[in-house]
């Protein structure tokens, strides 16, 4: 069954990503670039959904923002059709279990901070202002094609009362 995304959806999934390196960042770097295309190629005949979310310079980020950054373009999804099976990006799900599972030896440790993750992701994404701003990032994703720093910051701006350092949420 070939299973093609439509545009909306995989601009949703791209601004996920970027919603939540905004929200991860707190000052320590900006999301770089967004990026959304579609190409034809043999696995999708119709097209194949690829984008691109980057930051503007190298960070070593924590194993949970690692998690909350690789997963939120599926929870955005999620978000977006709850009733619809996600399509899974598989390379985001390998990253994720790449990385998790050289931290986490016991599958249930792997398990506890994978729905951890996912319940964040989850409860930011029902916040209204987080997800109105997901959606106008992701409209101007399907405008534009593409997105620089410059252009990415009044649409990400809105997140800033968001970013408090993990001392500071608890």
């Amino acid at each position: 069954m070939n299973r093609t995304p439509e545009p909306r959806r995989m601009a949703i999934h791209q601004a996920g990503h970027a919603v939540a390196q905004a929200l991860v960042g707190r000052d320590r770097f900006r999301v770089g670039r967004l990026a959304l295309g579609v190409e034809t190629n043999a696995a999708w005949p119709d097209r194949e959904a690829w984008g691109a979310s980057s930051l503007d310079r190298e960070t070593l980020l924590s194993i949970y923002e690692f998690g909350l950054v690789t997963l939120a373009g599926i929870a955005a999804e999620e978000r977006y059709l709850p009733e619809t099976d996600p399509l899974v990006a598989l390379s985001d799900i390998a990253e994720w279990q790449e990385q998790a599972g050289q931290l986490f030896a016991e599958p249930g440790q792997f398990n506890l901070v994978s729905l951890n993750v996912m319940r964040k992701l989850h409860a930011w994404f029902c916040e209204p202002a987080i997800w109105q701003t997901l959606e106008a990032l992701a409209e101007a994703l399907l405008e534009h094609g593409e997105l620089d720093q410059e252009s990415l910051e009044p649409y990400l701006a809105p997140l800033q009362a968001y970013q408090k350092t993990p001392k500071e949420s608890s």
